[in-house]
């Protein structure tokens, strides 16, 4: 949609937090006045009557499938996604995948900024790209890295340079009502897009929807890189950057090679991924707190292997499978498991179910710990873990709330993971 569509129209902001402050702020530049905000929270209601907007800005977090309403007025929604692609005329680099989009865009962005781009990098819901770039202005750029979640690709059809998707496992499979619809979603970062670009297991997945697809490989030798010029460690890293240097033979095959390897050896990987936080009382405490499948918590469990001693697992239920993560505990032997809502329905079935709260009881040489309370947590990982060993704050879900009455302490994994640091140096002391 064009700016200019959006003048003497009715319009709806739909979803209050951080994308409806900075969707307001955006109309309020264009003059437009003619607008109401909709949330449940100020209103039950808010999904009433809709056909009276003509153009309805949807927040990514509310669910079209979860919410029919959405289903009959499909054609008047929009999103700052689509305001950017429909208006930017500067080339947009699209990242998506279940695991990993973060890091790749992230990387990405550093080297092209040392390659002396002139570069933007808009991270996924976190940060609405209409606060980031500019648009009314007529902002320039080489190139923008916007990384997308499955929320922010649904029905999209977009105009897209380069559209890479790294790869998807089950995940927001509520939100997206089943699997299928979650594909399609992750699947439009190649609607229209000049370059494509996935590894290469998605091509199973993809069979013949599209064409031109350039499926990459962990090749970093085809790009004379060697794991030694690359500071991060572990084969999914070596695979996200085969990616990221797939994108950049597209953007200059002609590239500085040696300033790609100085940026490689010098990152360090994101917050809240796999990362080494504090040694206190010589226990090593690791933050893994924005992982959201049962894959992320098994690659941060490969990682560290047997030095885990104690595995923090979380709560919201996007109708994962948990075989693989159950198989992979007990395969490490990792003898302490705290549990949190609704881990314990599915993990360790109707054992863990039954458990009573803030009790530890042992299961199959483990021992097991159910709670409500991060608190709780912390101070049974401080008492049962020896010295020299790993403390690893990991999920296999989305950090939200659990559904039915268990209630968390916290909106989002940000929140969560502040509670676990103020907890982990309280018990420190």
């Amino acid at each position: 949609m064009k700016i200019s569509e959006l003048k003497n129209k009715h319009i709806a902001i739909l979803g209050y937090w951080m994308e409806w402050k900075s969707t307001e702020k955006f109309l309020k530049k264009l003059w437009i006045n003619s607008y109401e905000i909709l949330d449940k929270n100020l209103n039950k209601n808010y999904l009433y009557n809709l056909e009276r907007f003509d153009v309805i800005f949807k927040s990514p977090w509310i669910s079209p499938y979860s919410n029919k309403e959405l289903l009959e007025v499909k054609e008047k929604l929009t999103s700052q996604v689509e305001i950017l692609a429909d208006n930017f005329e500067w080339k947009i680099i699209w990242i998506t995948g279940t695991k990993g989009k973060s890091t790749i865009s992230t990387l990405l962005y550093e080297i092209l900024k040392e390659l002396w781009y002139k570069v933007k990098l808009v991270w996924n819901i976190w940060n609405p790209v209409l606060d980031e770039i500019d648009i009314i202005s007529g902002e320039e750029c080489d190139f923008i890295v916007y990384e997308l979640s499955s929320y922010m690709l649904e029905w999209l059809d977009l105009n897209i340079e380069i559209g890479l998707l790294n790869n998807i496992f089950d995940c927001h499979l509520d939100w997206h009502n089943w699997r299928g619809n979650y594909e399609v979603a992750k699947f439009n970062v190649f609607k229209n897009a000049k370059y494509k670009l996935a590894w290469k297991e998605v091509r199973k997945i993809l069979g013949n929807k599209f064409e031109d697809i350039i499926f990459f490989e962990n090749d970093l030798k085809n790009f004379w890189i060697t794991k030694e010029d690359i500071f991060l460690e572990w084969e999914h890293n070596y695979k996200n950057i085969s990616g990221i240097l797939n994108i950049l033979e597209i953007v200059n095959p002609e590239i500085n090679l040696e300033k790609i390897k100085s940026v490689l050896k010098e990152f360090k990987g994101l917050p809240h991924r796999q990362e080494n936080i504090w040694t206190y009382k010589w226990i090593t405490f690791i933050n893994d707190s924005i992982a959201s499948t049962p894959e992320s918590a098994i690659a941060a469990i490969k990682t560290f292997g047997e030095k885990i001693w104690t595995i923090f697992i979380w709560n919201e239920d996007s109708w994962f499978d948990l075989t693989e993560l159950r198989e992979t505990i007990l395969k490490y032997k990792i003898p302490n498991i705290v549990l949190f809502p609704t881990t314990w329905e599915k993990l360790f079935g109707d054992f863990s179910k039954n458990m009573e709260f803030d009790k530890i009881e042992e299961f199959e040489n483990m021992k097991l710990f159910k709670t409500l309370s991060m608190d709780s947590a912390v101070k049974f990982a401080y008492e049962n873990t020896p010295e020299w060993k790993i403390v690893l704050l990991s999920t296999w879900a989305p950090s939200f709330n659990a559904d039915g009455p268990w209630v968390m302490p916290w909106k989002w994994f940000i929140e969560k993971w502040e509670m676990f640091k103020d907890a982990v140096i309280k018990y420190s002391k």
